[in-house]
């Protein structure tokens, strides 16, 4: 029997349309909105991927939307951001060209499985709702998954304050997944999947760098993947110029004002040393209120306390030249008494020459006294040498403490 070759080359032609004709039809279908009720048949969402076989590879990735403030005192640090995930679930591929994808929103996503990814030392956060839940979730046809979450946490954050306020500080922000060991699922993490808001504001930091790595904590339960992101910050030291160490440095000129008013003026001289204590120790428990009590000195800790000393020093050194001043009063009251005794009692009343005679009293026995010796150190001595002294020694303070912090601050960086 012979096939005529006229009438089967139509009849291919037919069976391609009509195969043609029924991928169309079939792609419609799952490009429309029954695609989801498609794959979720006999989806078990409790299940990862690929069980019993190796670990889910989830991509780690996130765009920083904002870092709020960096509160020392509670040791924390604050952002908001998509934090993104990325993994392939074999379960969820569809025939469909690789540019096509379905995108689920709000709770649509529940029904299937996501990791349970969850940020260590977070202290608080919450998933964003306004208008909507801020979330997202994209399947690709050969199963890639990428979901999309905004939330804002707050992660504890180990501070140093020792070169406070000239510090820098590395905070970390460890995300793992809460039940799956590195047998079930592998955390990775990249730095090109980590993105920073162009025109991030960050109040009295600024960030200098950010880094990520990829550990394995060990715990009872097994292994466990640790993506890392370390953020770098340098505290901006302007406002405690203008706040702290200015005003403290006029307090301690104030002080040093007081040794050029004359020791007599007891009231002026007492009112500007207490005023000035004062001042510097309100100023340093207030700096302290907003700061973490910690065992060792502060930067701004060995500024305040020098800057009281040095205060404190010009209050002590009045006092002195007070009790100097009282001496020299007595001892211009003796001379004076030994002037009218001389002059009562001439010198041929028995006493050899160069003594004087002193009637007695409660501090004096009759007989004859050497003449009274010059004071060496007068109260207006000792102002003298304070001028100089103070400032001097305060100048020689601020070269050796900006010397050290600024070179061990240069140092860390």
């Amino acid at each position: 029997m012979e096939i005529n070759v006229h009438y089967l080359l139509p009849c291919f032609v037919c069976c391609f349309y009509i195969l043609s004709a029924t991928t169309s039809i079939y792609c419609s279908i799952l490009n429309g909105s029954d695609i989801i009720d498609d794959l979720i048949i006999g989806y078990d969402s409790r299940v990862r991927p690929a069980n019993g076989g190796p670990a889910v590879a989830v991509a780690i990735g996130m765009f920083v939307e904002s870092i709020g403030g960096i509160v020392e005192a509670s040791m924390d640090y604050s952002l908001t951001m998509f934090f993104r995930q990325k993994w392939k679930d074999s379960r969820l591929a569809y025939p469909a060209p690789d540019d096509e994808m379905i995108t689920l929103k709000g709770n649509d996503m529940d029904k299937l499985w996501q990791p349970d990814t969850f940020f260590l030392y977070e202290k608080s956060a919450k998933l964003h709702h306004v208008t909507v839940t801020n979330k997202l979730m994209q399947i690709f046809p050969d199963g890639r998954v990428w979901l999309s979450t905004r939330v804002s946490v707050t992660l504890s954050c180990n501070m140093q304050l020792a070169d406070f306020p000239m510090d820098s500080q590395q905070c970390t922000m460890n995300i793992m997944s809460y039940a799956y060991t590195t047998k079930d699922l592998k955390l990775t993490i990249k730095k090109a999947d980590i993105n920073i808001e162009k025109n991030l504001s960050i109040p009295r930091f600024e960030l200098l760098n950010y880094t990520s790595s990829l550990t394995i904590e060990e715990y009872a339960v097994g292994p466990f993947s640790n993506a890392q992101v370390h953020f770098y910050f340098r505290r901006q030291m302007q406002a405690f110029f203008l706040t702290v160490y200015i005003p403290t440095v006029l307090l301690v000129s104030i002080a040093w004002l007081s040794f050029w008013i004359d020791a007599k003026a007891a009231p002026a001289r007492v009112a500007l040393g207490i005023t000035t204590v004062l001042t510097v120790t309100t100023m340093t428990a207030g700096i302290q209120e907003t700061l973490p009590v910690v065992t060792y000195a502060k930067a701004i800790d060995v500024w305040l306390a020098t800057c009281l000393i040095f205060v404190f020093t010009s209050l002590l050194e009045y006092g002195f030249a007070n009790y100097l001043l009282v001496l020299e009063n007595r001892a211009k009251a003796k001379r004076k008494k030994f002037d009218d005794v001389e002059a009562a009692h001439p010198a041929s009343n028995g006493v050899g020459k160069g003594f004087r005679q002193l009637p007695p009293d409660d501090h004096n026995t009759t007989g004859p006294v050497s003449p009274i010796k010059t004071q060496i150190l007068t109260a207006g001595k000792l102002d003298a040498y304070a001028r100089v002294g103070y400032p001097l020694g305060f100048a020689i303070f601020n070269i050796v403490y900006w010397v050290y912090y600024i070179s061990h601050h240069g140092n860390k960086n």
